[in-house]
């Protein structure tokens, strides 16, 4: 099929040099692509997940430094989740305020 394409494209060209213009021309420029279109609310909440849970987690060389009490120890754990779950919030929010600003810019 890709042979008869060519023979006909070679066969028009021989005939209009006007058709060949308008075979070689250039692509319009498209509009972002969704599927191309980065994702800031994905990043704002994977980066806010990464700033909690970095800041928090080190905390817990005085938690340890305490002794092993099991009680102290899961509270830790739990401030740990609410942390990584409190920047992971604050991430997608700045996210989703930059997808909204690249909605209106672009």
């Amino acid at each position: 099929m890709e042979l008869e394409w060519w023979k006909l494209l070679s066969q028009q060209t021989r005939q209009n040099p006007i058709t060949t213009a308008e075979l070689v021309q250039a692509p319009t420029p498209k509009a972002l692509d969704p599927k191309t279109d980065i994702n800031f609310e994905a990043i704002g909440t994977i980066a806010g997940a990464t700033i909690g849970f970095t800041s928090y987690v080190w905390t817990y060389p005085i938690v340890w430094i305490d002794g092993p009490l099991p009680i102290v120890d899961a509270l830790w754990l739990g401030g740990l989740a609410f942390a990584t779950n409190k920047g992971a919030r604050i991430g997608q929010r700045y996210g989703k305020g930059i997808d909204m600003l690249e909605e209106v810019l672009l």
